[in-house]
């Protein structure tokens, strides 16, 4: 079986395979695609520890988002469906090592059916909050993103051991739903245990989506927080102009899990293209927690300039203001001291393939 580059679908004969199968197998069509993003940048940022240490300068692979690569493929079964695939990879670019050392595809890996009905995966796959907001936020949630503000908690952002349906498009409607039946350890069916489901609706240039997702906590050998939930019903909305894109969202966070601290998380975003090699982005958003001090606020600005299709430079620079005792920092899922502010920017070339 050949093997393709992104962009150049070529569909591939079975015919040997099916041959082999019998003499009642059907010749079916498939496709296997290649594809990555590399990315290596330098990062400037200040406050970069609990400690407070007030710089640091470095290296950083993955200044604006991870670099990765990955399998994707489809065979034609006939009849409308088709079986799909993904199996996706996170690396650092700076030293060859895997994102994760006991997990090869630890982004993305999945197998299931698409056809008229819909689509059903099974697997590790992204939730359903991700799969409903990443095309809302101009970024795709790139490392200085709201997703800093821990919009979608790391426990969800992808789930092992998951199904999922995605409907078909029903006059700009559709809806998606996921289960997750997390830990699988046996007498603890609540363990790591996830369900998420949002509807979308798009027309011309409108779209909007509301969802709700919830997440049980996991058992560890020193942990059993299988008691413990983490809630989140989040809306957003999206509108393009000629070359701007205005678009929004608020995320309700409650539970005894605490995965961030119960409140409410808003955020605001726009993105500008005077012409089709440059894109300027703005964005800022607030989380107000409900029942302890702090409003961490964060502002965004990134340009994107492509050199060709696949090749992009970019500019980018976060923004944190703590306040009370929260410490988030300007990237994805990292921390500074609380209370603090932080300031971080980063250059850098994406390569796709």
């Amino acid at each position: 079986m050949k093997l393709k580059r992104k962009g150049k679908f070529t569909r591939l004969g079975l015919a040997a395979l099916a041959g082999g199968l019998g003499s009642g197998a059907v010749h079916a069509q498939s496709s296997v695609t290649l594809y990555g993003l590399l990315d290596a940048g330098l990062q400037y940022k200040t406050h970069a520890n609990a400690a407070g240490d007030s710089t640091v300068t470095s290296t950083n692979a993955g200044t604006s988002y991870p670099s990765r690569f990955g399998l994707r493929g489809s065979e034609d079964l006939g009849g409308g469906w088709r079986a799909i695939f993904n199996l996706e990879n996170g690396f650092s670019l700076s030293n060859g090592t895997l994102a994760s050392s006991d997990t090869l595809f630890n982004r993305v890996a999945l197998v299931g059916l698409n056809g008229r009905y819909g689509t059903f995966t099974a697997g590790r796959q992204y939730s359903v909050q991700y799969d409903k907001t990443v095309f809302y936020e101009p970024t795709l949630f790139n490392n200085y993103s709201i997703f800093s503000l821990n919009m979608i908690p790391s426990a969800t952002v992808r789930l092992n051991n998951s199904v999922k349906y995605l409907s078909p498009d029903m006059s700009g409607l559709n809806v998606e739903a996921m289960y997750s039946f997390g830990q699988q350890i046996a007498g603890n069916s609540a363990a790591g245990r996830y369900w998420g489901a949002a509807t979308e609706y798009v027309i011309g240039n409108f779209s909007a989506r509301v969802g709700y997702e919830e997440v049980r906590g996991t058992v560890t050998a020193t942990a059993d927080q299988s008691n413990l939930v983490d809630r989140r019903a989040s809306a957003v909305a999206r509108y393009g102009f000629n070359t701007v894109v205005v678009s929004g969202g608020a995320v309700a966070v409650r539970g005894s899990l605490q995965a961030s601290p119960d409140g409410n998380l808003y955020w605001l975003a726009a993105s500008y293209m005077p012409n089709p090699a440059l894109k300027l982005v703005l964005e800022g958003g607030r989380y107000y927690y409900q029942h302890e001090a702090g409003r961490p606020t964060l502002f965004n600005a990134t340009a994107l300039y492509w050199l060709s299709k696949r090749t992009t430079v970019y500019l980018t620079g976060g923004y944190m203001i703590n306040g009370g005792g929260s410490d988030f920092g300007v990237n994805n899922y990292t921390t500074t001291a609380p209370g603090q502010t932080q300031l971080a920017l980063g250059t850098g070339l994406i390569v796709r393939f």
